[in-house]
């Protein structure tokens, strides 16, 4: 393939590559049921790729209380993570699309709003850590999702311009953070209701996302 128009590709984790939103939206709801709080499924689902503290205060303003963070997200992971003793299921293709770039030559990085420790125990137990040279988390950034620091820093770590890189998200905000970054944006919806406004290509699968971005032949 020549005339190949990016020179890095960076992922989102949750809902992206790995099936997830699900699960993490189902615990999320229960880990706040054990705080003594009752949230509708469908209100906690539009949180999706939302960094904790914006989180947190989402949640804080729909309830009309303070929502410890620290206490829910240690919750939070301990429900999910009691989730994962049978794998973590991974998005349709996403081996197979991570093989197909790694064979390009194309250095890959992750930019996710997850903290470092559950980001690296999501990518060892998906077996996914290996297809990565950098990973970007809530810990590595001033500002997350939405913001566009995700994905200039990961950007910056692998030495490639923001326009090279070609990014793979499935929320609004990590669209919205890549775009403004400057990268070439494919959005794969997942199970929450997107706009999909700061994408360039909308996609229902990775593999027709990568081929409709000219990453990989037709």
């Amino acid at each position: 393939m020549t005339d190949m128009p990016y020179d890095a590709v960076i992922f989102d984790l949750d809902g992206t590559l790995i099936d997830t939103e699900q699960l993490c939206n189902a615990t999320g709801v229960e880990a706040l049921r054990e705080m003594g709080h009752e949230v509708a499924l469908s209100f906690f689902e539009t949180l999706a790729g939302i960094h904790d503290a914006e989180r947190a205060r989402l949640l804080s303003a729909h309830l009309g209380t303070t929502i410890d963070s620290d206490r829910f997200n240690a919750i939070w992971d301990r429900l999910t993570y009691a989730q994962f003793g049978a794998g973590i299921p991974l998005k349709p293709g996403a081996v197979a699309l991570l093989g197909r770039i790694d064979a390009l030559g194309l250095p890959m990085a992750l930019a996710t709003s997850s903290r470092r420790a559950p980001a690296q125990a999501k990518l060892a137990v998906a077996d996914l850590a290996r297809w990565f040279r950098k990973v970007v988390t809530f810990d590595d950034v001033a500002q997350a999702k939405p913001a566009p620091d995700p994905y200039l820093l990961a950007a910056a770590w692998l030495g490639v311009a923001p326009a090279r890189c070609l990014v793979f998200e499935d929320s609004d905000p990590g669209a919205q953070a890549a775009a403004a970054a400057g990268c070439r944006v494919v959005q794969v919806r997942d199970m929450h209701h997107s706009h999909c406004r700061h994408a360039d290509i909308i996609a229902d699968t990775l593999m027709a996302g990568a081929i409709a971005a000219g990453l990989l032949p037709a």
